[in-house]
């Protein structure tokens, strides 16, 4: 059947998801039989400003390239419990959604997905330009119907998936009231786990293997308050070793208790320096365990577990959408490989009903950087910088301006010819949207808007 005729076909069972949605339980990371969040004990990170050759700047350096950005980094959960409204359908594409994490949140581990469901997600795959991540169901489920999805997927449709997780969240499951398995431990998750892989493996051994989507991970894994954490990562990688091939967590920051609610912009603001911790000693507990570097992969991530609106960091909120920038940036420097972005729609997505929202507004801004990293670095309280090429040798430079204030900034562009960048703007004024043209040189003076993310295109040498 063509791509045409699925789409229709899968716009008018969107149309019904999209009903059903609305009253479904979503399937939301933590659910509230989940204790008070690890983080209740621990304090924020402090921001610590990176060395500038610029003193009182921002500093890029052309010359030095820090390697590739993943293809499939920019990513986003979805499943037929969200539904997609039909005024948005032709919006996703400019997301620059690259990988779809199917079925997201725990809906895969209470659902089979259906044939019409998996061809649902191929469907919208195809539309989107994005390609799938299938994770198969592992609670009330068995080694051979994983193996059956495998088989029914990329041999008997010959659709190709290439990543696929097994299970979500399962340092969860037991308090969870709907798994019902209190006495669920680290190694009996690895070695189902295990089952599992080698059966699906057995099916087709060209699959890329991604686990174990732990619930959360703290920036201090050995302290107290992340321990739990990383006591089923490392039972996962000592079982599993040989067969994942991409280590994944989730992250959640807020809310760090039961009693708490949205978080708010300080809050949200001084968290943004955690994922230079969390990131290094996620590779750190992965490289120490399995004695190779694995790509990681943050597989849910939003600020939020609990579902927030109306507020001046909610995840509907224009200022989410600066801090959800900075963290990407940081994630991009720190060499991860996958970012899922929980999730495309539903109340903790990228859009609404009929707009989209700051967090979306986003991944338009980085669909124009480069897919190369270069060296950038900030002195500045809460501005960062971020540089990549193109393919066409263009430079990119994202300043993300994470205060309330405007600021003005030194930038230093070293190893590069100045000339005429084109501008494009998120803040108060401008969502996603092009500005005059700027002159840049080796030595510049930039005005930052508030709250705000700017980027700045250089045409190639």
């Amino acid at each position: 059947m063509s791509f045409v005729k699925r789409f229709f076909i899968f716009l008018l069972a969107g149309l019904l998801f999209a009903s059903l949605a609305c009253s479904a339980q979503p399937a939301s990371p933590s659910i509230a039989t989940e204790p008070a969040s690890a983080d209740a004990a621990q304090p924020l990170p402090t921001f610590t400003p990176a060395p500038s050759p610029m003193p009182g700047g921002l500093y890029v350096d052309a010359g030095q390239s820090l390697g590739q950005i993943s293809p499939v980094f920019f990513g986003s959960n979805w499943g037929p419990w969200l539904g997609v409204p039909p005024t948005m359908l032709e919006v996703i594409p400019s997301l620059g959604i690259k990988i779809v994490r199917f079925p997201g949140g725990r809906w895969g581990d209470e659902n089979t997905p259906t044939k019409t469901q998996i061809e649902m997600l191929m469907a919208f795959c195809e539309q989107w330009g994005a390609e799938p991540f299938i994770n198969v169901r592992l609670v009330a489920s068995t080694p051979a119907e994983a193996a059956e999805m495998v088989r029914y997927i990329n041999i008997e449709k010959g659709y190709g998936v290439r990543y696929w997780g097994i299970g979500n969240e399962p340092d969860l499951f037991p308090t969870q009231i709907v798994m019902h398995l209190p006495d669920y431990t680290a190694e009996k998750f690895a070695a189902d786990w295990r089952f599992f892989a080698q059966a699906m493996k057995s099916v087709d051994p060209s699959i890329q293997l991604i686990g174990p989507e732990v619930s959360q991970f703290i920036a201090n894994p050995t302290a107290e308050y992340g321990q739990t954490y990383s006591d089923w990562l490392v039972a996962f990688l000592k079982t599993n070793a040989d067969l994942v091939d991409i280590v994944s967590v989730h992250r959640y920051p807020f809310p760090q208790s039961m009693m708490s609610g949205a978080p708010l912009k300080e809050q949200l603001r001084a968290n943004a320096a955690e994922w230079d911790i969390l990131l290094p000693s996620l590779h750190t507990i992965v490289r120490e365990h399995t004695g190779k570097d694995l790509p990681v992969a943050i597989t849910e991530f939003n600020s939020s577990w609990v579902e927030n609106a109306g507020g001046e960091a909610t995840i509907d909120s224009h200022f989410h959408g600066i801090w959800f920038a900075d963290v990407i940036g940081r994630m991009i420097n720190q060499d991860t490989f996958m970012l899922q972005q929980f999730a495309v729609t539903g109340k903790f997505g990228m859009m609404g009903r009929s707009e989209v929202h700051s967090t979306g507004l986003v991944y338009q801004m980085f669909t124009r950087f480069g897919t190369e990293r270069i060296y950038a670095s900030s002195d500045q309280q809460y501005i960062s910088v971020y540089a990549a090429q193109r393919p066409d040798g263009a430079l990119t430079i994202m300043v993300i301006n994470l205060n309330s204030e405007p600021k003005t900034v030194n930038l230093k562009l070293d190893n590069f010819n100045g000339g005429q960048a084109e501008v494009w703007k998120l803040d108060l004024d401008y969502r996603a949207e092009q500005d005059t043209a700027v002159q840049l040189a080796s030595i510049n003076t930039l005005s930052l808007a508030p709250e705000s993310v700017t980027l700045y295109i250089l045409p190639g040498r």
